[in-house]
């Protein structure tokens, strides 16, 4: 839970109104109103009279050193990005960095709270890149729906991660549509890859197959955008136990990877998350579809997805698509019988899931005990 979420909370519990509550400290109502929405962190003092104030016994003064805010703009860019939603056809080069250096920001900072508390700052974020790809024209329409498709991506990420599969999936069609006009090969080809990822939330094979596919093909895609979706595609056959495909995608995947890590330089900012122990966890899932009737595969599964845990770096470690893989990892243990090394995965994944405040993730502890 955010500080915006639990101070909105506290007040409506004690029938306290923003109004009421700026004149107890006192303090701006409008001040107050950003505060509780999340769109601007409060001070440590503000923190600490909001938390008097609502008799939080210093829940709020905590939450104020984790909740995320949006990162800053500079004055220039800020006075630049309301010129442009009060007029978007005055949108220009400097609006569409600013926008990019934002979601640059969101997506690590994703890692580190969870997918929740970024909805809705990220939804506002929306509202106004909606209208300028409504309005914008001419060279920098381009770059604007290029980024705008990045921020729809990103949305619909979020959404389907907290459980709304249909809204996510819904985000991720418009994401599409703008990353085809955009002309770039390489964000079709993830927007695909995540409509895949949905599809196996969802769990259906045929689809995972069939999108991850089809974000293989396109000529001069960046090898690191073709590594996920041949893994992707590799647990599609894995989740039907087709032991030949799946082997026949993760050595394209692994190959990929390879020349991947030789460009480095010219990765999307998109595949941030392809860091040193993905690759082993996409293979491990694969291999855990496949051990539910193979135990040898299990055993690779197990001893794949330990090492890539051990090799993410430690801001992502505890991440909500990390505990994912916690998750996986300890069905792997069930599928061998040791119920014991599965509740302490168990106990692992309870953890994040309570630091992050996922429901998704928590709702799933209880398969591991």
């Amino acid at each position: 839970m955010t500080f915006g979420e639990k101070m909105r909370a506290l007040m409506a519990e004690r029938g306290v109104s923003l109004r009421a509550l700026a004149k107890t400290l006192p303090a701006d109502p409008g001040h107050l109103s950003r505060i509780s929405r999340d769109l601007k962190p409060p001070s440590d003092d503000m923190a600490a009279q909001i938390d008097h104030a609502l008799g939080a016994d210093g829940t709020l003064t905590a939450l104020a050193r984790t909740s995320p805010a949006r990162p800053a703009l500079t004055p220039d860019d800020e006075e630049r990005l309301l010129l442009a939603a009060r007029r978007p056809v005055r949108t220009d080069l400097k609006v569409v960095e600013s926008l990019a250096v934002v979601l640059d920001a969101q997506r690590r900072i994703e890692d580190s709270v969870g997918s929740a508390p970024l909805l809705e700052p990220v939804r506002a974020n929306l509202v106004v890149l909606r209208r300028l790809v409504i309005e914008a024209r001419g060279p920098v329409r381009v770059k604007v729906v290029h980024v705008a498709a990045q921020w729809a991506q990103f949305y619909g990420w979020l959404r389907a991660n907290v459980g709304d599969l249909a809204g996510g999936n819904g985000w991720l069609d418009r994401a599409l549509e703008w990353a085809v006009e955009s002309g770039d090969v390489d964000l079709v080809s993830e927007v695909l890859s995540f409509k895949g990822h949905l599809a196996w939330m969802n769990g259906t094979p045929g689809p995972v197959i069939g999108l991850s596919a089809a974000a293989l093909r396109g000529d001069g895609l960046y090898p690191g955008q073709r590594a996920i979706s041949a893994a992707q595609e590799a647990r599609g056959h894995a989740m039907l136990g087709d032991a030949s495909e799946t082997r026949r995608m993760l050595d394209l995947s692994e190959e990929q990877a390879a020349a991947a890590r030789e460009r480095r330089e010219e990765a999307p900012p998109w595949l941030y998350y392809h860091v040193p122990g993905f690759f082993e966890l996409q293979r491990g899932l694969a291999y855990r579809y496949l051990g539910r009737d193979d135990p040898r595969f299990n055993e690779k599964a197990a001893d794949t997805l330990n090492e890539g845990l051990e090799a993410l770096p430690g801001e992502m470690r505890g991440s909500e698509w990390a505990g994912e893989f916690v998750y996986q990892l300890g069905r792997v243990r069930l599928q061998a019988g040791e119920r014991e090394a599965a509740r302490l995965l168990g106990a692992e994944l309870a953890g994040i899931a309570e630091r992050l405040g996922s429901g998704r993730l928590g709702g799933r502890v209880g398969e591991l005990r």
